[in-house]
C-alpha cells in the first residue's frame, strides 16, 4: 500500500462514519451486530498525535492493513453496513459534507 492509498483513505472515511453512526444510534447498530468503537479502539491506544507526519502516517498505513484484513471483524463489519444500514449510512455521509 502506497502512503496516498485512496483505498485506504475511503476504508478509513468509512469506519469514521461507522463510529459516528454508533455514536448517535448504537441499539440500531447493536441490533445488526455493527459495533465498531470496542474493536477499534485498542488499535488506537498506540497513536501518538506528537509524532511526526511519518509516523503519523505509518501508523495509519498499518492501521488500515490490520482493519482490512480479509478475516477481520471491522472490515466485515464495514462491508455489512451498506447492505443493512443503507439509509442511516446515507444520512451520515450527507451531514458529513455539511
Amino acid at each position: 500500500m502506497t502512503t496516498n492509498s485512496p483505498g485506504a483513505a475511503a476504508f478509513l472515511e468509512d469506519l469514521i462514519d461507522a463510529c459516528v453512526m454508533e455514536s448517535y444510534f448504537r441499539q440500531h447498530m447493536a441490533e445488526r451486530d455493527l459495533l465498531f468503537h470496542d474493536t477499534v479502539a485498542p488499535h488506537l491506544a498506540d497513536y501518538d498525535p506528537t509524532a511526526d507526519e511519518a509516523k503519523q502516517r505509518d501508523f495509519l498505513i498499518h492501521l488500515h492493513a490490520t482493519l482490512n484484513a480479509p478475516s477481520h471483524p471491522v472490515r466485515n463489519r464495514l462491508l455489512r453496513l451498506t447492505a443493512d444500514s443503507p439509509d442511516l449510512l446515507a444520512i451520515i455521509k450527507q451531514e458529513g459534507k455539511a
